[in-house]
């Protein structure tokens, strides 16, 4: 995560952090946070929830293509690996946001709050390492030299 660049993103639709790397025009990474609002990301019906997801901007780049596109790509191994291990991402392969998790955190009581969502961010970032999804997006936005 060291060679990503971090965010903060705040406003009516997602609260969080995104971390990204940059191809010439293309932008590709992962986010983690909460979805606000049902018409947010990919898959979100019972707001607010807590999601990690990843993506590729613009969905119809090259590196989308690259990291999408194929069937060994980035995010079709991080699918893969993510329902292998119990905690799956769903994949949207024709939009900017690739693949998403999400769990609806509105009838969490406040108490409980920040433990639920702690531990499904945790268990998030697991299949992003296991599937080599962070090498793979660095590889692919990193020139040649």
């Amino acid at each position: 995560m060291e060679n990503f660049r971090r965010k903060h993103i705040a406003n009516r639709r997602f609260v969080g952090y995104r971390f990204s790397r940059v191809r010439r025009h293309s932008t590709a990474g992962f986010s983690f946070g909460f979805a606000l609002r049902n018409d947010s990301l990919p898959g979100i019906i019972e707001a607010p929830e807590v999601v990690g997801y990843a993506f590729v901007e613009p969905a119809n780049s090259a590196l989308h293509r690259d990291l999408v596109g194929r069937r060994n790509g980035a995010v079709h191994r991080l699918a893969s690996m993510s329902r292998r291990m119990g905690c799956p991402f769903e994949l949207h392969a024709d939009g900017a946001v690739a693949a998403v998790r999400h769990r609806s955190v509105r009838h969490v009581p406040d108490e409980l709050f920040a433990l639920v969502a702690s531990d499904f961010l945790m268990l998030c970032y697991q299949p992003l390492r296991a599937a080599g999804f962070l090498e793979r997006v660095t590889k692919a936005t990193t020139g040649p030299g």
